[in-house]
């Protein structure tokens, strides 16, 4: 009788102590190959990548000139901004939480951002893609 009643208590104790734990999902940017049509590397995002892509988002003070930005060749990142990068710029002025950056094979590379998430805009790149390559572990310029 008294394994029971302790049975029972232990029981009731563990379901109105129950602790609900949230999972954060883990964040990462994608390495896109246009030629192979998919993704071939992903890395999960750290520190380092995050600051170093809002500073090439809040260094940016032109738009690019080119009317179609899309290529075939070369690759596209995708990396999402957690927490998102705000940035006031004369040529944008936005919350910025996902940022791609085009790296064609024979062009200058170039940000693609989306202004409230529906005005899709194009900076040129003014950072290092040898650093961007050494946090991704990635070769971005030669194939």
């Amino acid at each position: 009788m008294i394994k029971k009643t302790l049975s029972v208590m232990f029981l009731f104790i563990m379901l109105f102590n129950s602790t609900v734990v949230h999972a954060e999902g883990l964040k990462y940017a994608e390495i896109f190959d246009p030629k192979q049509g998919k993704v071939v590397k992903v890395v999960q995002l750290n520190p380092e990548i995050h600051n170093m892509v809002a500073n090439f988002i809040k260094n940016v003070d032109n738009i690019y000139a080119k009317s179609d930005p899309l290529t075939d060749d070369g690759y596209a990142i995708k990396i999402p901004l957690d927490p998102p990068v705000k940035v006031q710029r004369e040529c944008l002025n936005a919350l910025i939480n996902e940022v791609y950056i085009i790296i064609p094979e024979s062009e200058a590379p170039f940000l693609m951002v989306f202004e409230n998430e529906n005005k899709l805009l194009c900076f040129p790149f003014k950072g290092d893609i040898n650093s961007l390559s050494k946090v991704l572990d990635f070769n971005l310029k030669g194939k």
